[in-house]
């Protein structure tokens, strides 16, 4: 029963470092984020413009 329990609680601290890790890492440049329409470049993000008012000098990721 002893087993199962380290078993268990490693388990536990395992998957919270997972989960905390992966809150950490800071997303690629150029990388585009559908659901809130922006994008990643210089360490920042950047909001997309309205579809409406586009023209050629639109950044490429916003595509």
């Amino acid at each position: 029963m002893s087993a199962i329990r380290l078993i268990a609680r490693g388990s536990c601290l395992i998957s919270l470092a997972v989960l905390l890790a992966g809150c950490v890492i800071a997303p690629r440049d150029g990388y585009y984020d559908r659901d809130h329409h922006r994008y990643y470049q210089d360490h920042r993000w950047h909001p997309c413009r309205g579809r409406d008012d586009r023209d050629e000098r639109d950044d490429p990721h916003c595509r």
